[in-house]
């Protein structure tokens, strides 16, 4: 079973980075909204089905309650994709 408070650490982690290269702006302030969003879900503990509920919402352009998102679909997208790669590799045997 794929562990979401790792994945959502190393997602977390990346945007942080990313941050470094960006300037004002909304690619920016998407990246720290999505920061802020799973540092928030991340702190209230969340399971896989509770994961795939927020990105059902973030892709009908829905912002959690309380929490204001630029950009949601595009932070959907990314989550979407990192987390479909994330659970792929999880699924795979370490051979040793």
């Amino acid at each position: 079973m794929p562990d979401v408070d790792l994945f959502m650490d190393e997602v977390v982690a990346d945007f942080r980075r990313r941050l470094a290269l960006l300037g004002d702006g909304g690619d920016r302030r998407a990246i720290e909204d999505g920061i802020a969003l799973l540092a928030g879900y991340r702190a209230g503990g969340m399971d896989e089905a509770r994961f795939e509920k927020l990105l059902s919402m973030l892709r009908a352009g829905r912002s959690p309650a309380g929490l204001a998102v630029l950009k949601p679909q595009m932070i959907a997208a990314e989550l979407a994709l990192r987390w479909r790669t994330y659970t792929a590799e999880a699924a795979v045997p370490a051979l040793n």
